[in-house]
């Protein structure tokens, strides 16, 4: 499961691997990870049907120039507003489903071979560590250590030290990432 995140985060460090698989240890091997990637595979392929196109055959730079085309013309910010950590593998190469992502992409008019994902990753990077942090058997302060130690919380990311990671159906409180540094 993990080089399903490895290949999204674009994070090809052995330590991820291993941060990865001590969070889920710490849980009690609950399957966090496994419960996250399924969780973006279907908000994906919601997204994906509810644009009118096909899981099965639909390539990268069609569900790219699918989305661009989605938030221009219609209400797609409503569509996509649950999906900000949602980043999809399609023939290899990985589509962004977060809003910021497909509204930066469009704006400067990005093809596909130069498309930007850096809002989708620093997303999911917040909802690892925030799935771990609230569950049960975790310790807060051991995960945000982990997470920090194995590359979940990278420098690009401390510009956003008053951000918070919001509750959604996962999460049951507010997490403040400054202790992620």
């Amino acid at each position: 499961m993990t080089h399903y995140l490895q290949s999204v985060l674009d994070i090809n460090k052995p330590l991820l691997s291993v941060g990865l698989e001590k969070l889920e240890k710490s849980s009690g091997n609950s399957g966090v990870d496994t419960r996250l990637i399924a969780d973006i595979l279907e908000k994906a392929h919601d997204v994906i049907r509810l644009m009118g196109l096909d899981t099965k055959d639909t390539t990268g730079p069609e569900l790219y120039n699918s989305l661009i085309s989605f938030i221009k013309t219609s209400d797609g910010e409503s569509l996509l507003i649950d999906c900000d950590y949602v980043l999809y593998i399609v023939d290899g190469k990985v589509v962004s489903l977060n809003l910021i992502d497909i509204i930066e992409n469009s704006h400067h008019e990005l093809p596909f071979e130069q498309r930007t994902d850096s809002h989708g990753q620093r997303s999911l990077r917040g909802e690892i560590v925030g799935r771990y942090v609230n569950h049960a058997r975790t310790d807060e302060m051991t995960i945000l250590e982990t997470a920090s130690a194995f590359g979940l919380s990278p420098n690009p990311d401390t510009c956003y030290n008053n951000a918070y990671v919001y509750p959604n159906q996962y999460n049951s409180k507010f997490i403040h990432k400054e202790a992620v540094r």
